[in-house]
């Protein structure tokens, strides 16, 4: 999203965007402090799926890139430190970094001189590009982040919710680090809450030894009547919350189908990522790696009692799944349910839900009264059906209940939205990559129609992790019904 009232910016974008960009590399070596040049050229990087060098160079743009994109550099502090010592070291002494260039063969970007770890970046596949980073708000250690709470506020915005949303936080729930109240932002309308819009943050609650003496900040003027404090922390707060509680879903949703799976809780998290066909994922990020580490009994514990609780489907009405309520609670506590999948045919969506909100909602292909309504499991997972990424199932397959019907990529992308398949989910490329990678195998599906909204939900740094085991099938020749 482009800044307002940015013509100059606007005309200075046009202009470099005319020039080559051999002319953009060469221009950001004789001008290392242009700083929209670093962000042009990122943008180049980008489109040619080079994405370690284009974060590096957004990260040289600094608030050029955050200005354009709406929205700060996702580098993990370990990184960012490096770029930001080599840049004022190439100030001091630029001749001797020239001369070093020379000895070492002229490397493109003089960073990687001083900067060694960032050679991670250029050596990361597209898979490992794209695996979320959770970058902690400044004076916030890992430690106080695994400890927040984050609440959405349940029914509307208004004083007496906030006040009892408010004391339930304070009387029932146990406040260690940072608790935070944040009001969802409905999907078009409708009652499901858009995960991926930034959600008003409401107030904050700081703890202290003495619980008596822990600060409320108010940051919202319409839930206190008062002077808001700058919600600019909290809102750091919730960013780095949200990518971290993204990752817990997809580990909580992975312990949940194992455990439907075979009966029993995984002893390792390997376990999760075995080859196929019993590939519950792709692989974990590091985070949820020492997650399932450190709290796997508790997992295994959670889920099992939710299982038995909510059963292995979820509930549906006249072959429809049932939209969420607003509940009766002042407080829900987010992406706390394990994933599922619902297919609108009349909106022609898919959303990938836990509870009431709506994680991703991906336009999708189907085939009229040829796609079949009802309750269904993902069976199998394969990359590259039929052993090549660009056939009629695309790049990634996920079967449906062991029947002909499956969720699978396109080799016809304009048939996305209609009703052109032969009952089988078709999806683009870069929406089917993503979710393969985010449910895991055994995930409920429900199609109906009339549930969804026809927004998209789409995340501007889709979910991603490197494969940690073979998932390819190429001795199969798949027969869904495309």
């Amino acid at each position: 999203m482009k800044p307002k009232d940015s013509k100059d910016s606007e005309e200075q974008l046009q202009l470099f965007f005319k020039q080559d960009p051999f002319y953009l590399k060469k221009y950001v070596k004789e001008h290392p402090n242009n700083k929209m040049a670093w962000y042009l050229l990122g943008r180049d990087y980008e489109a040619q799926g080079k994405k370690g060098k284009a974060l590096y160079c957004y990260a040289q743009a600094g608030e050029v890139y955050e200005a354009y994109e709406n929205q700060k550099v996702a580098l993990p502090p370990e990184e960012i430190e490096p770029i930001h010592r080599w840049g004022t070291e190439r100030q001091k002494n630029r001749r001797k970094q020239l001369v070093r260039l020379m000895a070492v063969g002229l490397l493109a970007f003089a960073g990687l001189l001083f900067a060694p770890e960032l050679g991670r970046i250029f050596e990361k596949t597209e898979e490992s590009a794209r695996t979320p980073v959770i970058v902690l708000p400044e004076g916030m250690t890992s430690s106080e982040l695994q400890e927040t709470k984050v609440y959405y506020l349940a029914g509307e915005k208004s004083q007496q919710n906030v006040g009892a949303a408010l004391q339930e936080m304070l009387l029932r729930e146990r406040i260690s680090s940072y608790a935070i109240l944040a009001r969802g932002i409905p999907l078009d309308g409708t009652a499901w809450i858009n995960w991926l819009k930034k959600p008003e943050t409401l107030l904050s609650v700081e703890a202290k030894a003495n619980a008596a003496q822990q600060q409320i900040n108010y940051h919202d003027a319409a839930a206190c009547s008062c002077q808001p404090s700058d919600p600019q922390k909290a809102d750091g707060i919730v960013a780095a919350w949200m990518t971290k509680q993204e990752q817990d879903l997809v580990l909580r949703s992975a312990v949940a189908a194992y455990i439907r799976r075979t009966g029993q809780a995984p002893a390792q998290a390997s376990q999760l990522t075995e080859a196929y066909p019993n590939n519950v994922l792709p692989g974990l990020t590091p985070y949820m790696k020492a997650t399932f580490d450190r709290d796997k009994e508790a997992l295994a514990a959670e889920m099992s009692a939710w299982l038995k609780q909510a059963g292995a489907q979820p509930a549906v009405a006249d072959g429809n799944p049932v939209p969420p309520g607003t509940g009766q609670d002042s407080l829900t506590k987010p992406l706390t349910e394990p994933m599922r999948i619902i297919v609108d045919k009349q909106a022609h969506r898919l959303s990938v839900v836990s509870g009431n909100i709506v994680v991703r909602n991906y336009p999708v292909g189907l085939g009229g009264e040829r796609t079949p309504e009802g309750s269904f499991v993902i069976s199998e997972k394969v990359r590259n059906p039929n052993g090549k990424s660009n056939g009629e199932f695309g790049s990634r397959g996920m079967t449906l209940s062991d029947t002909n019907y499956a969720i699978h990529g396109t080799n016809r992308p304009s048939s996305i939205g209609k009703d052109e398949s032969l009952g089988c989910i078709r999806m683009a490329k870069e929406d089917v990559e993503e979710l393969f990678d985010l449910v895991p195998l055994g995930t409920s599906v429900t199609i109906g129609k009339g549930t969804l909204s026809k927004e998209e939900s789409r995340s501007p740094a889709p979910y991603g992790v490197t494969p940690q085991s073979v998932d390819t099938n190429p001795g199969k020749k798949y027969n869904w019904l495309d």
